[in-house]
């Protein structure tokens, strides 16, 4: 009977140990609301806050309290520093204030509820702190926060206002899987020294990195992500603004959706990765600040009636810069696709000629054996290597359907560009007329006025002797008869036929026969190109 008594007087929460508080089956840190009252919690809280600076080695253990009232750590219960404080699964009634406290060694708020306003003005988290899984009904706010052990906001839910205000993050920064639900507000300039994983938030509004700007100071606030800034699969659904967000490294949105209509402003510093592959953005503004040699990962992105220039993305396509020239096509194709959508012609004709020089390539002998390599990692063989196997590979490859594919892409870029180039077509004119004007300056071409007897050239209406090599019979001086043969090769090349000139017997007339026909050809090439490149598509 005693021991059932004892129990019966005993905090139900398991390792309290504490005595339950009045009618209640908790002691009055766990006891719900109605169960205790606010003079009286705080009264115990207070002695419970003096025992644990008496003991030196006692760690304050608040795990599962239920806090109520308006509660200020510092002017309530005279607390500058908490030592491994554990506030996992508390729940907080009323208002929170943690002004100006100093957290040591590993402090964890996870599962906690926030029902009112909590405020860390000014506090400092000396080790890791952990708000897991935590919710913040009302408004969050943390300002002038030292972070510096890692920071897990992972699968929290923000459901009031959210403000991270003059924040340095020393190491990573976890949002993993968080719900922002109101507005969450980026702003006075927050430094990410290391890793910010945004990965899979949902955004109900914002979020918004504003550029602060302060006149008695001088200065303007901005949000730097000194490390990765992983935002993969996070959903936007209202207009984020990163305008005042700098990131100085890779940067992931892949997999992110947005909303449509919605701008986006991202500006990342030199030499890293913008990664959007897979990602949503129909329908918005993309503006993009990239500093030298960022590089853009557009790989099954979402495009249509996206506002993106060229001048943006030229020559910052990762998988062209990496030689995987398959999937740097298919990202052609969606630029290509998009610009057409959005009326930008000239980017669209842009975008097209580079998915034409991707397509090339990814037919070349270099490709050609970068995927026999893969081909014999993935089957765990030897690679071969070698002058020999380079050899085999090269004639596997002229062998091969790649090969021939290859060639001819390349004719088709230099003969017309693949459409998009009128004055290629204009350059292969004038070579080939100058090729058969070389070729008809060394067989001869005949004049019909000129007629040769016997080695005398005569001519035809006047009957007087002439030089053998006048007037485009020749057969002795190549270099005196060129021009001849070039107005011949000209009116041949544009099927005019003055008749001044003809061909003379044999080669000469399958040469004439075969420049009129590759002249047609070209002239009907000229006028599909010019008329393509002009508003023809």
């Amino acid at each position: 009977m005693n021991k059932e008594k004892v129990k019966s007087n005993v905090c139900l929460i398991k390792g309290c140990g504490r005595p339950t508080h009045k009618e209640s089956k908790y002691c009055i840190f766990h006891a719900k609301p109605d169960e205790k009252e606010e003079k009286e919690f705080k009264k115990s809280f207070k002695k419970y806050i003096e025992e644990i600076k008496r003991s030196e080695k006692a760690q304050p253990d608040f795990k599962q309290f239920i806090f109520i009232g308006d509660i200020n750590f510092r002017e309530d219960f005279k607390i500058s520093t908490f030592k491994n404080a554990d506030f996992t699964g508390a729940i907080f009634k009323g208002k929170v204030d943690f002004f100006d406290i100093v957290f040591e060694g590993d402090t964890s708020f996870g599962w906690a509820v926030f029902f009112k306003d909590v405020n860390f003005h000014g506090s400092t988290f000396v080790e890791k702190v952990k708000f897991s899984f935590a919710t913040f009904m009302e408004e969050a706010k943390f300002f002038a926060i030292k972070f510096k052990g890692d920071a897990k906001f992972d699968e929290a839910n923000f459901k009031g206002y959210s403000c991270f205000s003059a924040i340095i993050f020393y190491t990573e920064a976890d949002y993993r899987g968080s719900t922002f639900e109101g507005d969450i507000v980026f702003t006075m300039g927050i430094t990410f020294k290391r890793d910010a994983l945004f990965n899979a938030v949902v955004f109900e509004k914002g979020p918004k990195f504003y550029i602060t700007s302060i006149e008695s100071e001088k200065k303007e606030y901005i949000t730097v992500f000194k490390g990765l800034a992983n935002f993969q699969s996070a959903v936007f659904k209202d207009d984020p603004v990163f305008g005042g967000a700098i990131f100085k490294s890779n940067v992931v949105f892949s997999g992110a959706s947005f909303p449509t209509g919605s701008r986006l402003l991202l500006k990342v510093i030199n030499g890293n990765k913008l990664l959007l592959d897979g990602s949503f953005l129909e329908n918005i503004f993309l503006e993009l600040d990239l500093g030298e040699n960022v590089m853009l990962n557009l790989n099954n992105v979402m495009l249509r009636n996206t506002k993106i220039e060229k001048k943006e993305i030229f020559n910052r396509i990762l998988q062209e810069r990496e030689k995987n020239y398959s999937e740097a096509k298919e990202i052609y194709l969606l630029l290509k696709n998009n610009f057409h959508s959005i009326g930008r012609y000239e980017d669209e004709s842009w975008a097209f000629k580079k998915e034409k020089d991707m397509e090339r390539k990814s037919y070349s002998f270099d490709s050609f054996t970068k995927s026999i390599e893969s081909k014999e990692e993935k089957s765990k063989k030897k690679v071969s290597k070698g002058k020999r196997s380079k050899f085999i590979s090269f004639f596997n490859w002229v062998k091969g359907k790649e090969f021939r594919k290859w060639l001819s892409s390349c004719f088709l870029n230099i003969v017309y560009g693949y459409g998009e180039k009128p004055k290629n077509v204009i350059f292969s004119a004038i070579f080939i007329i100058l090729l058969f004007a070389l070729s008809f300056s060394l067989i001869g071409i005949a004049n019909p006025e000129i007629i040769e007897l016997k080695g005398t050239a005569i001519n035809r209406s006047s009957g007087n002797i002439v030089e053998l090599t006048s007037k485009g019979l020749l057969h002795s001086s190549t270099i005196r008869n060129f021009p001849d043969s070039l107005y011949f090769s000209t009116i041949t090349f544009t099927t005019l036929g003055y008749g001044d000139f003809r061909p003379l017997e044999g080669w000469g007339r399958i040469l004439a026969g075969s420049e009129a026909f590759i002249g047609a050809f070209m002239m009907a090439l000229f006028v599909y190109t010019f008329s393509r490149r002009t508003g023809g598509r």
